[in-house]
């Protein structure tokens, strides 16, 4: 499966890496240089610096070729722009454009994107969810709101602290994906430690959380 992100940032590089750990085959397309830089670096996936609104972008990342385009850039309207060329002048079969104002997202859906991601509207799942806020945070659903990108501040006095992420015993639903030490960003192996005020990113299964949170020794 190939697909084209358009947006480099926050989601659309955790995004990238979970698809790329399904098997996908990866194109982001970033308009700032260290962006696009750093992702090219910490990723498996090709990475194009440029305007992923316009056709010679997306026909740059061969968009003809391309199974699905998923725009997850700042403005509603350029991921609806990225959507609608991806989809009129390539004929990519699934466009996918995630939405900052909620109130858009029947519009998008209207103007021929196919599915359309609310952050709003993943918020408001999370509080009924009843998600310990203080220790996690569901930030988008994913695959079919079936997964979550997930994040999971380490608190003070941490029972795991200085244990190594392989002997945790983490349910198979879910993955570590990158973790914040202060400053720096840690990509984590089995030997990466747990430290007090970590914020790590953990893409996983809605039915895996139980198992999650008490692996992490996480209150509920």
């Amino acid at each position: 499966m190939r697909a084209i992100i358009v947006g480099g940032g926050k989601v659309g590089f955790y995004l990238a890496k979970t698809l790329l750990e399904h098997g996908y085959s990866i194109t982001i397309i970033e308009q700032d240089r260290e962006q696009s830089r750093y992702c090219a670096n910490n990723l498996d996936a090709e990475v194009s610096c440029g305007n992923g609104t316009t056709v010679e972008a997306l026909e740059a990342c061969g968009a003809d070729k391309a199974d699905c385009v998923i725009a997850v850039l700042g403005q509603d309207e350029s991921n609806l722009v990225c959507c609608q060329i991806a989809k009129q002048r390539f004929g990519v079969k699934k466009t996918i454009a995630k939405v900052n104002n909620p109130k858009n997202k029947d519009a998008l859906k209207e103007l021929g994107v196919d599915i359309v991601i609310s952050a709003t509207d993943n918020i408001i799942q999370m509080l009924e969810f009843e998600v310990d806020l203080s220790a996690m945070k569901k930030l988008i659903q994913l695959d079919g709101e079936d997964a979550s990108l997930m994040e999971i501040t380490i608190p003070k006095n941490y029972a795991l602290e200085g244990k190594k992420l392989m002997e945790l015993n983490l349910p198979s639903g879910c993955l570590i994906a990158c973790i914040t030490r202060g400053t720096r960003t840690v990509i984590p192996s089995g030997q990466t430690t747990l430290q007090n005020g970590d914020v790590a990113l953990v893409v996983m299964m809605n039915s895996a959380e139980k198992e999650l949170r008490k692996a992490l020794k996480i209150k509920d």
